[in-house]
């Protein structure tokens, strides 16, 4: 349980690592402190992830928005 736990914090620090760097206010010790970890790969697939539903979001917002 406690290294689900663990695993789990990770994987929450990344997300937050990637949306603060996505706006630009990430701090140069948070950005070190996720490269250090060696979780360059896990980063990249959050950014990823974090693109496609940025996109996803952008697309219906404006399909809601124009006429059919």
């Amino acid at each position: 349980m406690n290294k689900q736990k663990s695993t789990l914090l990770k994987v929450l620090s990344f997300v937050q690592s990637v949306l603060a760097s996505l706006v630009g206010i990430q701090s140069n010790k948070k950005r070190e402190e996720d490269f250090n970890e060696g979780g360059l790969e896990r980063m990249i697939y959050v950014g990823l992830g974090t693109l496609v539903l940025f996109v996803i979001i952008v697309v219906t917002a404006v399909n809601s928005v124009l006429p059919s």
